[in-house]
């Protein structure tokens, strides 16, 4: 009675449910990062502990849009710390096999673990630490890779070119082998439904280039729970009016941007294959203790007075699997990382060295510019070395106000 008794507690404290924090997307869409980096910033201190690697990521995410590089390293990082750790707590455990997927630590699914290596591998680069960089996106890919136990094939191009860029950097062995990678990767992810050009511009010369421009694009995918039992988390793709980039330097045209991440497609897929967090065990349980439990008990009622021992028994079972179905919750996973781009593309271009003048215009389906979202901004270009920049879909951010 003892041990069943501390089942049940377990049982009970493991179904409830953690809910996704309620970032200011909309703050963040209209630039106001400093709104949404304070929000982050008070839910590490006073949320829910099991949301802290979300929280962080957004955290960290604004920091770097805001310039504030140093800051969103360690959110970055701190964040990677959690999401990289596989193993749960025995109370976890318990959760995830009776209670909600969501009353679990979130760490996040592969192509969320991916984003923050990448976000992380740019804060290291613009602290001059590109072997860093590359020991993130390193991580990254093996986390797109691999779920569990269980293996895929790695098809995010933008971390396998951006490692071998980075090993080119601190003067590294191995770039072409990520180059290799990187031309594989797309060509798979192309091929099983993501977006972009099979002939890739960048993958084609990926060492070209002294000015690199990372821009994350557009509105990543939504979480949500559907089936009987909500058992299934499936993404969709949101609205947001930018597919695409421009840029000019100097006045002069350098060219469009190229897709070399596809985040939807990076959530709905694992290696190529449909996978949607699929919690059909759990439900197939849930229903299937129900009606083994109602038809002990029905049974039960029916034994009554010719067996009533047979009839105690069959009703403390079928009451006990009941119960059990009761406190199961089948329900998968909702919570994500809601400010993350649909895809994040790169423009590359030969400058000569020094100061120059940037103008990125983000363009709709029609290829007409968005002028509530152009960026203008100056970038020196080394004499030797590569000039990189971080160019979200965003207007410009808000001053902040001391």
């Amino acid at each position: 009675m003892r041990r069943a008794s501390t089942t049940l507690a377990a049982a009970l404290l493991a179904g409830c449910a953690v809910p996704q924090p309620k970032i200011p997307v909309d703050s963040y869409l209209g630039g106001d990062l400093a709104v949404v980096r304070s929000y982050a910033e008070q839910q590490v201190l006073d949320g829910a502990p099991e949301n802290l690697a979300l929280v962080l990521n957004v955290q960290g995410q604004c920091e770097l849009y805001l310039g504030d590089e140093d800051a969103a390293r360690r959110s970055l990082l701190r964040a990677a710390q959690i999401m990289g750790t596989w193993a749960t707590s025995g109370g976890e455990a318990t959760a995830a096999v009776v209670g909600s997927e969501s009353s679990k630590t979130y760490k996040g699914d592969p192509y969320e673990k991916a984003m923050n290596a990448f976000y992380l591998a740019y804060a290291y680069l613009v602290k001059g630490e590109p072997d860093n960089a590359r020991a993130a996106l390193k991580r990254g890919i093996l986390m797109d890779a691999e779920v569990g136990d269980e293996k895929y094939q790695a098809d995010n191009a933008l971390l396998f070119w951006m490692a071998g860029r980075m090993t080119q950097l601190y003067g590294g062995s191995g770039a072409a082998q990520f180059f290799d990678e990187a031309r594989e990767a797309h060509r798979f992810a192309v091929e099983h439904g993501s977006r972009g050009a099979p002939d890739n511009v960048i993958l084609e010369a990926p060492e070209r280039g002294n000015l690199v421009l990372l821009l994350p694009v557009g509105l990543g995918p939504a979480k949500f729970g559907d089936g009987a039992e909500n058992e299934l988390a499936r993404f969709r793709a949101q609205p947001h009016p930018a597919v695409a980039a421009q840029a000019s330097l100097d006045g002069v045209n350098i060219g469009p941007s190229t897709i070399l991440s596809d985040l939807v497609y990076q959530a709905k897929t694992r290696g190529g294959t449909a996978m949607e967090g699929i919690r059909a065990g759990k439900a197939v349980f849930k229903s299937a203790s129900r009606a083994a439990g109602v038809v002990l008990l029905d049974q039960a009622m029916r034994n009554s007075r010719r067996d009533r021992e047979q009839a105690q028994a069959q009703a403390v079972v079928g009451g006990a699997l009941v119960l059990i179905s009761a406190l199961t919750a089948a329900a998968a996973d909702v919570r994500y990382w809601p400010t993350l781009p649909a895809t994040v593309q790169v423009l590359v271009a030969d400058v000569a060295p020094g100061r120059h003048d940037l103008v990125v215009d983000f363009v709709d389906g029609s290829g007409a510019a968005l002028p509530g979202l152009q960026r203008r901004l100056t970038v020196d270009v080394p004499a030797t070395g590569e000039a990189w920049l971080l160019v979200p879909s965003l207007p410009p951010p808000s001053p902040v106000i001391e």
